[in-house]
């Protein structure tokens, strides 16, 4: 900064006005400088060496190509011959049943909680069974492998009329029923429907 009194030299007029001018072209010249320098380094560091910094090259982003999370699936058995029996929605409240109560059942469960959370992409497989005493064989060879089911029966007439297994992944579908086929619905040959069929 200039002095008082070289303020009052400066105001002179016996110095003279070049030598006035390159002057105070120097004095600022100093400060300036000292500006810079205080500005790119902390004050501490003034004075001592800047270091030389490279930018690093950082590695271009990736695009993940993993593949989406398989969902689980629930497995479901009906009894075709009951197609000849009883309605159709009769039959299909059935299956309804077993879903809900094999559902409910394992609530705790991980796979059920992921199933049930992803309301919109509910996969279920529907397979039949010949009749009730095929239903519960079945019902017996899944408890031996401890698959998780519910065998539904319907009260109060105590038959067996559907199961269906906890949600699995596909890769671990139970081998007892990957031998049975998709659920097709048998032709009536008069049109009618039991009265007494449960819903």
């Amino acid at each position: 900064p200039i002095e008082q009194g070289e303020r009052a030299v400066l105001a002179s007029r016996a110095y003279p006005m070049r030598a006035r001018v390159a002057w105070l072209l120097a004095c600022m010249s100093e400060e300036l400088g000292a500006l810079a320098l205080f500005y790119r380094s902390p004050p501490h560091l003034v004075g001592a060496p800047r270091r030389m910094t490279t930018d690093v090259a950082r590695p271009a982003s990736t695009t993940s190509t993993a593949e989406p999370a398989e969902l689980p699936r629930q497995w479901i058995v009906v009894r075709k011959d009951l197609g000849t029996q009883w309605p159709l929605g009769s039959v299909i409240a059935q299956a309804c049943h077993a879903s809900v109560a094999a559902l409910w059942s394992t609530r705790d469960d991980e796979l059920t909680a992921s199933y049930v959370g992803a309301l919109e992409k509910m996969h279920k497989v529907v397979l039949e069974a010949k009749d009730g005493a095929e239903l519960e064989k079945l019902s017996a060879k899944l408890t031996t492998a401890g698959v998780h089911h519910h065998l539904w029966i319907e009260q109060p007439e105590g038959i067996p009329t559907c199961l269906a297994t906890k949600p699995y992944l596909k890769k671990d579908a139970p081998p007892a029923l990957k031998r049975l086929r998709l659920c097709s619905w048998p032709e009536r040959d008069d049109g009618s429907s039991s009265s007494s069929a449960p819903n």
